[in-house]
This record gives C-alpha cells, sequence and structure tokens, in this order.
C-alpha cells in the first residue's frame, strides 16, 4: 500500500502545468494551458532545463475561436532578437495528426481540443538560454494559440 502512494505522489510532479507568456515576435492569444513533462511550474516561469538528444513532450489545451479544416504548426527560436535559423521537421508542421483524444481535424468553433507536440532536442551550443514561440495557425492563416517560453540546452 505504501508504494502505491508513492507512486501516485510522483506522477502528478512530472507533468506541470506552466505559465504561458505571450509571444513577442508572433501574435496570437495564449493557450488555455501548457503541459510540459520535467519542466517545473514556477512563478516567475523558469527555463526549462533540455540537454542536448532528449525529447520534450508538450501538451497544450486550446478553444477554437473560428471553424478550420487545418491546423500548421510552428516553432521559431531566439537567442535575445535574433531568430535562430531552424524549424520543425515537416512531417510535424500538420498539427491535426498531433491532436490528442482521438480529435482530428476539421474542428469547429468552441471546440476544445489537446495537441501533442514532442521534439528531439538538437543544437550546436550548449549553456545557452533560448526562447521559444510555438504556434498553430488555422486554414486561414490566422493563430489559433502562440505562447513564448524559455529553455536552457545543456550537454546530455
Amino acid at each position: 500500500m505504501i508504494r502505491l502512494s508513492v507512486v501516485f505522489v510522483l506522477i502528478p510532479a512530472v507533468v506541470l502545468a506552466l505559465n504561458p507568456a505571450p509571444c513577442v515576435f508572433n501574435s496570437g492569444p495564449l493557450p488555455a494551458q501548457v503541459r510540459v513533462v520535467g519542466c517545473p511550474a514556477s512563478v516567475p516561469q523558469q527555463p526549462c532545463i533540455v540537454p542536448i538528444g532528449s525529447m520534450v513532450d508538450s501538451e497544450i489545451d486550446i478553444v477554437l475561436e473560428r471553424p478550420t479544416t487545418t491546423l500548421t504548426a510552428s516553432l521559431d527560436m531566439f537567442l535575445g532578437n535574433f531568430r535562430i535559423p531552424w524549424s520543425l521537421p515537416e512531417h510535424q508542421h500538420n498539427a491535426c495528426s498531433d491532436l490528442m483524444h482521438g480529435v482530428s481535424c476539421p474542428l469547429q468553433a468552441g471546440q476544445a481540443v489537446s495537441y501533442n507536440l514532442v521534439t528531439e532536442v538538437s543544437a550546436p551550443f550548449a549553456d545557452v538560454t533560448v526562447d521559444m514561440e510555438l504556434m498553430l495557425t488555422d486554414d486561414q492563416g490566422a493563430a489559433v494559440f502562440c505562447y513564448r517560453s524559455q529553455a536552457t540546452v545543456v550537454r546530455a
């Protein structure tokens, strides 16, 4: 019985809700909630520590303002005001394929959905903090959501 109690106490500590910040270089509404496995929830938000080669698993809850037949994902990274030339792999641009709980496109206005993005941390450098802006756009090119977070990239 004690072992079960410990397991149930540890699991909620692994996936924590972040406090998403508004995008600076892109624009769009904030998502309802953002959860990143292994990143601490803190106020003010501290950067998530991510080792090179590790996988970052994010879940983002949104409520659609408009109907859409597609969702397109983009992830921009910045060092200060300088955009780092990097983008999501081509297979992750179609965010409809990464919706959770059996949901698929098309989507209706007012529909609540969860989006799951799992990305590998790759960087030619370590021990630096980068700003990231994750955005989904609809079939009209309008932002469904956009949020900004920070990650400190470290050696594996």
